[in-house]
């Protein structure tokens, strides 16, 4: 394509990809990347439409009724509603000091008093992910002490990193190239918005 096209400038939008957390048991059947769960619900919409796979997921979705997400960004906080919603008891986990990273602090607000409500329980300053279990997922917590956090599904919510892939293969081929959004540095969308339009200005 960029033999026949020969561009003078390219703009590489490729995003991020999920980075796979390095936690013994990460392969095991009950654990899950939020992407999978994304793709698996994006293909049922494809022959549902959204009103009624809204529907269907209050019925029926394929983890258990006890669900840990690790990753406590805004994306886990988003998921973490998404699954009380849907009846399931949902348990955050985050090695940063603080949940939320990415929320503004109105939406904080509301969110984490809405989940306190439903029984959302958030566990943050995780030490160390020592293993996933059958059972669950065992953590050093911010006092030193192992614990087992009992769940049915595992869910990783864990940050993007830049997907370069692209970039590698065609740098040095073409005069101008740039990158934008999470390509450039994982972030939010009005990050992205931003880099574009200052990338547009400049080209």
């Amino acid at each position: 394509m960029r033999q026949k096209i020969k561009p003078d400038v390219i703009v590489l939008a490729t995003g991020g990809i999920l980075a796979t957390p390095d936690i013994s048991g990460i392969d095991l059947h009950h654990v899950l990347k939020s992407s999978d769960l994304h793709k698996k619900i994006k293909s049922w919409q494809r022959f549902l439409g959204p009103n009624a796979l809204r529907r269907l997921t209050h019925l029926w979705m394929p983890i258990g009724k006890r669900v840990i997400i690790i990753g406590g960004a805004m994306q886990g906080c988003e998921l973490a509603e998404f699954l009380t919603l849907r009846g399931r008891k949902v348990i955050i986990v985050e090695q940063a000091e603080h949940i939320g990273e990415g929320l503004g602090s109105e939406k904080m607000f509301r969110l984490f008093k809405w989940m306190k409500i439903r029984g959302v329980k958030m566990v943050p300053a995780v030490k160390e992910y020592k293993a996933i279990t059958e059972e669950g997922l065992k953590i050093i917590d911010w006092q030193g002490k192992e614990n087992v956090i009992y769940a049915d599904t595992i869910i990783t919510v864990t940050p993007f990193i830049s997907d370069t892939d692209l970039l590698k293969r065609i740098e040095g081929k073409v005069s101008e190239v740039y990158c934008i959004g999470d390509c450039r540095e994982p972030g939010l969308i009005a990050y992205a918005i931003a880099d574009g339009a200052k990338v547009a200005r400049k080209i």
